[in-house]
């Protein structure tokens, strides 16, 4: 009989929805303790994934033993939870954004260094097969020469006046649609094409005011919408090339798409998870928009174990739930092969340097804001 592999969860609301369902899809994976400081929210979660152990203060879950630890909490309090993981000699997964800061980025990565276990960055969409699949197209040169990457991100889950204010509206807590949403998109430009060496942003809050539990008008001192073009720098496939990203959170509908434009042929995923392919020798000159793109959907071939996984998470709420909830599922179930076999790192994850490098990368979006000028990535 193989050994169950326990996780434990700090935090228990986006855990909720992909991390703890995503886990228990896999077999000899245990679901061992929550550590989240709301009883009722504590309480909820551990029956609804038969978790024995809960704790209101994060630090007790560390007396557990446990092979992994997934920090889910606000940001910026993944700086002293993720030292706490470490030190306890836990495995950790992280959710991004990383960090609140550059700061406490690097002394994450300085912990994460003298580490023995592994030390990840939750950026799933690197294990959607979708997005697999789009690395392995450019890398493997079937798009010619990449021009311009274009990525388009409009939610809807903010648009309401009436939505109670939180961590997510104030900007000394690390929330915004910069942080939230940014770090996944500049994390798929990093993986897909290269490192980035500067940053043109501008940052906006459409709905500057909401009220708090009680009703008072509280100021939202967050982003809720952004617009970003980053270049390519010389570690990438693309020098000086441009990526141009566009997302609100009080949009009237949700549309997600990231395409990636080359010489002899263009790739979109969109918000289902499907991956779409136009070759450019099938456009028509001229400037009529009548005639639509012939878009041509790209099915991703999938080991064994996977088709059984994505078969799994088609009869799962893992589904409902959009291709960050599903490419979670996915890079839970390279976790889980990750620590039976003791490995410290493993392909295509992303870990703690990758997350300095965002956010490093966030910070200048934030300074090019806020200077109206474009801001160079520090090495």
């Amino acid at each position: 009989m193989k050994k169950k592999i326990k996780i434990g969860f700090l935090g228990s609301g986006w855990a909720k929805v992909a991390q703890a369902p995503a886990f228990s899809l896999i077999e000899d994976v245990e679901l061992s303790a929550v550590a989240s400081p709301t009883e009722l929210h504590r309480q909820k979660f551990m029956k609804m994934f038969d978790i024995g152990k809960g704790f209101a203060d994060w630090r007790d879950l560390l007396q557990c033993d446990l092979d992994l630890v997934c920090v889910t909490t606000p940001p910026f309090l993944h700086a002293a939870m993720v030292k706490g993981v470490l030190e306890s000699g836990k495995s950790v997964l992280c959710e991004k954004p990383f960090a609140h800061n550059v700061e406490d980025a690097a002394a994450m990565v300085d912990v994460a260094s003298t580490f023995s276990g592994f030390a990840l960055l939750d950026h799933q969409l690197r294990f959607h097969p979708a997005v697999r699949c789009m690395k392995q197209m450019i890398d493997g040169g079937e798009l010619g020469k990449v021009y311009e990457v274009r990525a388009v991100v409009n939610l809807a889950s903010r648009n309401r006046p009436d939505l109670p204010w939180s961590w997510w509206c104030d900007v000394t807590k690390g929330g915004g649609a910069l942080h939230a949403i940014g770090s996944h998109l500049i994390d798929m430009n990093r993986y897909l094409i290269g490192e980035i060496s500067e940053v043109s942003c501008n940052l906006s809050t459409s709905i500057p005011f909401r009220p708090d539990k009680s009703g008072k008008t509280c100021a939202v001192t967050s982003d809720d919408n952004f617009a970003m073009m980053m270049k390519f720098g010389p570690l990438s496939v693309a020098l000086g090339s441009s990526s141009l990203m566009h997302v609100t959170t009080v949009g009237a509908y949700t549309w997600f798409s990231f395409e990636v434009v080359g010489s002899l042929k263009t790739i979109r995923l969109d918000g289902a998870g499907r991956l779409w392919e136009v070759a450019s020798d099938n456009a028509k000159g001229g400037r009529s928009l009548i005639d639509a793109p012939r878009w041509k959907l790209v099915d991703p071939i999938l080991p064994w174990d996977e088709l059984v996984l994505q078969e799994k998470i088609r009869h799962s709420s893992i589904a409902v739930h959009g291709i960050f909830a599903v490419g979670f599922a996915f890079l839970a179930h390279r976790i889980v092969k990750a620590l039976r076999k003791k490995e410290k790192n493993f392909h295509d994850a992303a870990d703690f340097s990758d997350g300095l490098m965002i956010q490093k990368v966030l910070q200048a979006g934030i300074d090019s804001s806020r200077f109206r000028s474009w801001v160079k990535i520090q090495p």
